[in-house]
């Protein structure tokens, strides 16, 4: 289920720091109700020791120039939030129609409009786009003993791999089941992936922006679609959708 969520500032035009995901994330568990919030932002879903938070979001979506370490928007902004748990999108929905206003950073602004979609996969395979920048990893170690965490690239063997493991981790979560084995997963890489170079909290943190074509098992290719793709995506990262329009309906209180 995907929420597009467009916000118009209460200025003509403003200013958010370059590392925004934080600030956000934030904004989007302010807008949940006090028990959804506590749950995902203190709980979250565990499996064989990680949590799992499930939801994801996209970049700040809109006119903007980058001037150093601040982005200037002008206009409004839309950001797109993702999750397979219908309580969290609804929650989210709900909550920021009833607040009215969301701030980011020392920005406010005015929640316009928020519509609801819930793409489906339909076969084994879709195309789909990114709209914040995914993040596959492996944290290795040295010689002297010392991790390091090595970042992979989509059309890098490790990229596919660790993605398929990611994803069969949550949909285990979601099901409480193993996903089906067949067909094999796969990713085709269309175009050339755009490398950015984030921080969340201090963290520096790499990921790819590109078009993909995901093939595999239809259950499991919805959970990329719902949960994200890849990994850190409650810190705004992995958010894709299908590269074709899908219908949208408007929320109200």
């Amino acid at each position: 289920m995907h929420l597009s969520i467009q916000l118009e500032s209460m200025s003509p035009s403003f200013e958010i720091p370059v590392q925004y995901n934080y600030l956000v994330q934030a904004a989007i568990y302010q807008a949940l109700a006090k028990d959804v919030g506590g749950f995902f932002h203190d709980v979250g879903f565990e499996h064989k020791g990680r949590r799992l938070k499930l939801f994801t979001f996209s970049r700040l979506m809109g006119k903007s120039i980058r001037d150093r370490e601040v982005l200037r928007f002008e206009g409004p902004v839309t950001l797109v939030v993702s999750s397979p748990i219908p309580q969290f999108c609804s929650s989210v929905a709900t909550g920021l129609l009833k607040l009215g206003t969301v701030v980011i950073g020392s920005a406010s602004f005015r929640v316009t409009r928020v519509q609801i979609s819930e793409p489906k996969v339909e076969g084994n395979s879709i195309d789909v786009r990114m709209l914040s920048p995914t993040v596959v990893y492996s944290t290795m170690t040295r010689y002297d003993g010392r991790k390091y965490t090595c970042y992979f690239a989509p059309g890098e063997p490790e990229f596919e791999d660790l993605t398929w493991q990611n994803l069969v981790r949550k949909y285990q979560v979601l099901t409480q089941s193993d996903p089906p084995g067949a067909p094999a997963f796969s990713v085709e890489v269309k175009g050339n992936p755009k490398l950015s170079v984030l921080k969340y909290k201090g963290t520096v943190i790499k990921g790819y922006t590109c078009f993909l074509r995901l093939l595999g098992p239809e259950p499991l290719l919805q959970v990329a679609i719902d949960a994200g793709l890849g990994s850190k995506n409650s810190q705004g990262f992995g958010c894709v959708v299908p590269n074709r329009p899908v219908p949208a309906r408007e929320v109200y209180l």
